[in-house]
């Protein structure tokens, strides 16, 4: 018991203990922070605090651990928690419905526009769902939301449809796909072949005139089926503009629009990459792919079959019946009097 004088001289008890002081909040919450990386070593903690002892430390450590519950108490009533397999055996089949769902609308592509909905959860009013997207990391609902993307926990190459990832015609993130290489910093290491458009992993090509009109691009690396030539650059434009566009382009005969979604075109005619040279063929060695990159569309041109060094690259324009009478005549002749 701590003792003061009277007023007489003589001592009185005060009835309160030295180490019964008054803690501020400020120095209960730096206790508690402190606790978590010195325990029990309570001058230590008084060093810091500065303003408390090591007897005073020791007491309010005490009086804190008679309120705090036991870690031990609640564990009956935590539920077991499931396995990881199990959860993405159930994404993977999550994927192929989304995946095969899309096929069937024909090539309905909805730009991804992140969902905020405080408080409400992932229904069929999100705007993700009504898109038929998946919640990305962008999103600002919870992190166990239903319809989030999780990423893959693949040890491969994930260029396989068994990896979620490739059969949801998506990129690997590296924030969430961290077991197949992803997020590897050196280009060099990573066994990932599902990155290269984010990564810029394209190969060497060479601008040249072409047999077939105009100009053409030629590879000047060999790459084996399913590889990844090039990304196809180019404005962003609405589809309002690329219509009105189109109709000037078909003018001169001459057009680089490439559809990204339903939203938005690529034009590469003022500004682009080499692959815009890549001249139409009805038996191309390249195929286009729309894929999703971190939550933005971009378009990736891969090979079609094994090419060699020093061929000229093609794909499909996908042009309609009028459109393949008018351009690739050439091309048919040719291959008339070749058989």
């Amino acid at each position: 018991m701590s003792e003061t004088l009277s007023k007489d001289g003589d001592t009185m008890s005060t009835g309160k203990s030295s180490d019964d002081v008054e803690w501020t909040g400020a120095e209960e919450s730096l206790y508690r922070c402190l606790h978590d990386v010195f325990c029990n070593n309570h001058c230590a903690i008084s060093s810091l605090i500065k303003t408390k002892t090591c007897s005073q430390v020791c007491s309010f450590a005490l009086k804190e651990a008679s309120h705090t519950p036991e870690v031990g108490s609640d564990k009956d009533k935590t539920p077991p928690r499931k396995k990881p397999k199990k959860k993405h055996r159930l994404w993977y089949n999550h994927c192929r419905k989304v995946n095969l769902k899309k096929d069937s609308t024909s090539n309905h592509i909805f730009n991804y526009q992140p969902c905020d909905h405080p408080g409400q959860p992932c229904d069929e009013s999100c705007p993700c769902i009504m898109a038929q997207n998946f919640c990305e990391k962008f999103c600002q609902c919870n992190t166990d939301c239903k319809n989030r993307f999780p990423g893959c926990r693949c040890k491969a190459q994930c260029n396989t449809k068994q990896c979620p990832c490739f059969l949801a015609v998506r990129e690997c993130d590296p924030d969430i796909c961290s077991t197949c290489g992803a997020d590897k910093f050196d280009t060099k290491k990573i066994s990932c072949k599902n990155v290269s458009i984010q990564r810029g992993m394209r190969k060497h090509l060479l601008l040249a005139p072409s047999d077939i009109a105009g100009w053409g691009i030629y590879i000047m690396e060999g790459c084996d089926k399913n590889y990844f030539i090039s990304e196809y650059c180019g404005e962003i434009i609405s589809q309002d503009e690329a219509d009105r566009r189109g109709k000037v382009y078909d003018k001169y005969m001459c057009s680089f629009l490439f559809n990204l979604n339903n939203d938005f075109v690529v034009d590469a005619t003022r500004k682009g990459n080499k692959i815009r040279f890549a001249n139409h063929s009805i038996n191309p060695n390249c195929y286009a792919k729309v894929m999703m990159v971190n939550g933005d569309h971009r378009i990736g041109i891969f090979a079609k079959r094994p090419i060699l060094t020093g061929d000229e690259l093609f794909f499909d324009y996908r042009y309609g019946p009028t459109e393949q009478l008018k351009f690739v005549g050439i091309e048919r002749d040719i291959d008339l009097s070749a058989s």
